[in-house]
Parts: structure tokens; sequence; C-alpha cells
């Protein structure tokens, strides 16, 4: 229906605008909006496809449901909506924005599809159609009187994006109207931009944009402390049943049984299938199960852990640490002499993890990557070698004689997801409450991740969680800051390099756990801070990294080593054995070796991870920078054994 013509004789001025604007509409209407039309009016298998979006979501149950649709969305709503049987569908709100539905060329398809009717959807409780005069998609902006069956509340507004995006769907979003609308149906909690949720937000986009068969990694996590196992079983069992509904055998889903959680990759119709039912079923979230990566000596002497070595004997001794990572590739010589790796699990594939013994064919080749190498042979481990410039000297880690636990989380990639992790943790958790007592003091955790702080407390994901119970049962953590301190940012005149603050990632902004950032191996006082170390505050306004370790060009362990003939006096040549790596991933296990080397002589500090963090922040060297940039500065060994 166009705008009412004057009334006087002929168009006048008034007039020729509005034909003009007629015009004009048409022309942007089949320009912008005629294909997916098409698709839509003439098309039936686009057409089926397009509504089964929309049934999928409303299938798995859960209501009542809130439906916003915007230009050819409110056609495949009504579509969908009309046909539900209102028994067992109740929409308390169907709002309509820019919407054709007025449009007769619409009206006839729909009422072919009908027995020649327009039906009010018998399972909506409530209709408004909200529309700009000057939307070329609305141009007969009300409803109400032409669907039989019901009231539709009409609104005009103009659209907050301006005439020239009259059609613009988030600007319909932004209107008063709308949000009251929606506000109106679904409480004031719904507005607010920290509120209870059953699936996470940054799972919601991949969600949103992925196929109806694509699976989604995912954490579900279990309420609850009691009955864990209970819970568990009745989520997996769920899932078995929609799988078997399908004609799909349960490994299609990679179902992974954690202690709080279970990992899975589900369709979008699946998961909001257990959303519908979390109460039921207990869940305490539906989580991204988010990617992390791996965050790519002269150093010993820096943080005073060489000296501690000689003079207090400060060597781990009696002392084991984890390292979680891509694994240790445990036959490298530098873990020889004191036999450091005792043992290796992988986390990465579904079920218990594998643990492998020094006796195991496979348990040496773990780490095809290198990256855990490198890290494990910085905390621990040492081998006299010759070099071509020094002769022969003692490549060592921090604490030389510490034992080493390797829980491979991260593939040979790089990459992984938490559920290694949090398995990983699991499985740590476990050796300690079944000894009775702390068999594994520490953990090293090398790597790291970006995460919305929209959707968790800065913190407090699901990995945080994990890692903060694992400190509350004495168990010191050791993360990498990380590596997002530097970037290139787009400038008028080009390219602008730009230290980048609240870049601290995840889970190093966890406040219980240290989080290390790095700085010169040999000349931290001179050279201050690495650039690309990443740097607070949190985004909950906490200071972090809490301190700063040697990460630059750090010589460690190299799973690749060539095994080299002996030089003249007994030592290997180092080349060929270590190799030169950078980033806080080489920083945080200098602090998880120097506490390594600690706790071997301060033993009556085991289990009290929070006075031994106390005692490392205040023993640190200030390089008068920053606190956001250097924490508390760089950690003294000496310092720490001679004050304690």
């Amino acid at each position: 229906r166009a705008p009412a013509e004057p009334a006087s004789g002929g168009l006048g001025a008034r007039g020729l605008e509005l034909a003009a604007l007629r015009r004009a509409a048409i022309a942007a209407l089949t320009r912008t909006f005629l294909r997916d039309a098409h698709a839509f009016l003439f098309l039936p298998a686009r057409r089926d496809a397009m509504a089964q979006s929309l049934m999928d979501r409303l299938a798995a149950g859960g209501g009542p449901f809130v439906v916003v649709a915007h230009s050819q969305g409110a056609m495949i709503a009504y579509e969908v909506l009309r046909r539900l049987d209102p028994a067992r569908f109740a929409v308390t709100l169907f709002l309509t924005l820019g919407a054709p539905l007025g449009l007769g060329a619409v009206q006839e398809r729909l009422r072919a599809w009908d027995e020649g009717r327009l039906r009010f959807p018998a399972c909506v409780q409530r209709w408004v159609n909200i529309a700009d005069r000057l939307d070329p998609v609305a141009l007969d902006a009300t409803l109400d009187g032409e669907f039989a069956g019901g009231r539709i509340e009409d609104i005009a507004i103009r659209n907050p994006a301006g005439p020239a995006e009259a059609h613009s769907g988030i600007g319909y979003l932004g209107s008063a109207a709308a949000r009251a609308a929606v506000r109106a149906a679904t409480g004031g909690g719904f507005a607010q931009r920290i509120a209870p949720f059953a699936i996470a937000g940054d799972l919601v986009g991949p969600l949103e944009d992925g196929g109806r068969e694509t699976r989604h990694p995912v954490l579900i996590q279990l309420a609850g402390e009691d009955g864990l196992a209970a819970t568990g079983a009745q989520v997996a069992q769920r899932i078995h049943d929609m799988l078997a509904s399908q004609g799909l055998a349960p490994e299609d889903a990679a179902l992974d049984r954690l202690h709080r959680f279970l990992a899975a990759r589900l369709t979008r119709l699946e998961i909001e299938a257990l959303r519908a039912a979390f109460r039921t079923l207990a869940i305490g979230g539906i989580w991204r199960n988010a990617r992390k990566r791996a965050l790519i000596a002269d150093s010993a002497q820096t943080v005073q852990a060489r000296p501690a070595n000689l003079a207090y004997g400060a060597d781990g001794r009696g002392i084991c640490w984890a390292v979680l990572d891509t694994g240790i590739r445990a036959d490298h010589p530098h873990f020889a002499a004191h036999a450091n790796v005792i043992a290796q699990y992988d986390c990465t594939r579904p079920g218990a993890p594998r643990r492998r013994a020094p006796g195991d064919s496979d348990f040496a080749a773990l780490d095809a990557n290198g990256h855990g190498t490198h890290v494990a042979g910085i905390i621990a481990g040492a081998l006299e070698v010759t070099d071509a410039q020094e002769g022969r000297i003692l490549q060592a880690g921090m604490a030389p004689r510490c034992k080493l636990l390797g829980f491979k989380v991260l593939g040979d990639d790089g990459g992984g997801e938490d559920s290694s992790i949090i398995k990983a943790l699991d499985t740590i958790a476990e050796l300690n409450a079944r000894a009775g007592q702390l068999v594994v003091h520490g953990v090293n955790l090398s790597l790291g991740g970006a995460f919305d702080p929209s959707v968790y407390g800065t913190g407090h994901t699901p990995l945080c969680d994990e890692l903060r119970r694992l400190w509350r049962q004495g168990v010191l953590v050791c993360l990498a800051a990380g590596n997002e301190g530097y970037a290139m940012l787009r400038g008028q005149d080009g390219p602008v390099s730009a230290n980048m603050d609240l870049s601290i990632g995840d889970p190093a902004n966890l406040d219980e756990a240290i989080a290390v950032g790095s700085v010169h191996k040999t000349n931290p006082h001179g050279y201050g801070i690495s650039y690309f170390s990443s740097r607070g505050p949190t985004a909950d306004g906490r200071r972090k990294p809490d301190l700063v370790a040697p990460g630059e060009r750090i010589l460690s362990a190299r799973h690749d080593f060539r095994a080299a003939a002996t030089a003249p006096g007994g030592a290997p040549p180092r080349d060929g054995l270590y190799a030169e790596m950078s980033g806080t991933s080489m920083a945080a296990p200098h602090v998880s070796g120097v506490l390594a080397a600690f706790l071997s002589l301060r033993r009556a500090f085991i289990g009290d991870p929070d006075r031994v963090k106390q005692i490392l922040l205040e023993a640190c060297v200030d390089l008068r920078r920053d606190p956001y940039m250097q924490g508390a500065g760089l950690p003294n060994l000496i310092k720490m054994l001679a004050l304690h």
C-alpha cells in the first residue's frame, strides 16, 4: 500500500516527490531484494532449506520463543510459524522488521500455498510489525487487517541508521520500539550484557555461520559437585540417543568424558536440544571448546639459578613438574643424566589419557613439534657440550634434577583445545589425590589464546576454573603471558607499529596463577621488556603479568636433535642438540624451574602456592618499567633462598 496522494487536483510538488520515491524504492527493491525473493517464492528446494534453518531451532524445544525476523526472514518465519501446532510451539512474540509481507506479489504467493488464505499464525501470541516508510522492501508498511485471526501491531519509525539505510537490520534492532517489544516478552534480563546463559556467546557465532551438518567443538559443563559421574552419563546418553535417531554412530560426536565436563562435537540442532533440556540434565553451560596454541644458556645467570644451583644445592631434587605442551622428546641426551622425564600422557585423543613410561617404545617420540621439548629443557636436565667459541660448557635447566611429567595437550601443529588441557589437569589432580600428598608440585603451560570478556568473567573461563582448583590443591601454576604485545595497525600513511595494552590472553589472566612476560636474556635492565610480550592490565583491571623472565633467543633442547659424534674431550657439540626460540613460552619455564629449585630446599612451602608466589614476587628485581609490563620485575632465586 503506497503513501496516499494529495487530495487536491494534480500531483503537485509533494506528489512528484512521492512518485520519485516510489520509483527509487522499486528500483532498489529489484536490485537488492529480487534475487533472494525469487528463490524463496519460486524455487521450492531453496524455500525448504531456508525454512529448515528456523525449524531446527524451534524443533529443539525449550520454548516459549521470541522470533525476530528482518526483511526476507519475515517471509521465511511466517511460512514456518503458520504451520506450527500451537499445542507444541508457543511464540510469545513475532517481531517483523522491514518486512515485505504487505506486498501484493508476496501475498499472492503465500495465498497460493495455503488455499487462498492469509492466516495469523495460531502459535503466535503477539505480532509486532515495525517499518520505516522509506524502506524500499516494506513499501506496504502496515499489515493489520490483512491476516485473518489476529491483530498485528503496526509501528512506523524512522530507522536509526538514517534515510540512506532505511532497510538496515542493525538500525531496526537498535530502535526503541524493537527493544521495548523484546523486553516486554523476555523480561529486563535480556538487555543485560552480563546475564545467565545456557549457550556461551562466543559459541553462538559459529553456530549461526555454520551449516546444518557442521559439527562444533563444545565443552558441556556439568552442574554441581555431587553426582558428576551420573550427570555425565545422563548427558552422554542423551547425545547418543540424538545420534541414534539420525542413524549416526556415537563416534560421530567424538564424545570425551572429563571430570566436570563432556567434550563433544555437536551440530547446531543437537546443541539446541541440550540447551532446551539443560536444567533437566543438570548442565551448567555449553561452552566453545576454545583453541589454544604454543606461545613461541645464559639466561640461568639472569635469574640467579646457576649460582643457587652451585652455592645452595637448589637443583630441583625431589620435585616434580608437569609440562602441558606438545610432548617431550624424552630420549634427548639433555634429560639422560638425571632421568628427568618419568612418564608422559597423550591427552589429545578421546578417552582416558594414554600413559607412556620409559620402557614403552613410543615413550620418547611423543613430541613431533619441538615446542614442548624446548620448554622442558629450560626447566630441568643438564648436559656438558662443546662450543666452537666457548669450549666445554654445561647446558642446564633452572632445576637440573627436577623430575618431569609430559602431557601432550597440543597437536604436532602446535594447536589444541581446552578439553585436552582440562583432561591433563584432571589427571594431575587425581595423581595427587591418590597419593594423599603432592607428587606433582607445579605445572607449566606455555600456551594460550584469546577470549571474549563479554562471555566469560576475566580469569573465569572453564580452563581457568580448573587451574584454580589445582592451585587450591596446592599445585603451583606458571603461565606464559602471551606474545600479543605488539601489532601493526593501519594508519593514514601506512602501517603503524604499536604496543598493545590489555593483551594478556587466556588462561594467563587467572589471578591465582603466575603469569610470566618476557625480557632480554642477558641485559634485562638495558633492553627492558620484550616488544612482543603481552601486557596488562587484565580486562577486569588487575595487574598482569606477575613478573618477567628471559624469553628472547633462548637456547634449549631440540626435538629433532642429531646424534653427533663426541668431540675431543668427551663432550658432544652443542650444534644439533640445542636450538634457539623466543617468546613468553620460553619465559614461563624459567620461573617454573626457579620455583622447583626453591622448593627442593625450602620444602616447608610445598603445598602453599599463595605463600610461594608472594615470596617469588617480593624477591624480584625491579627493572623500573611500567608495572603493567614488568609486573614485580625479574625473579632472583638467590634472594628467595637468602630471605627464607
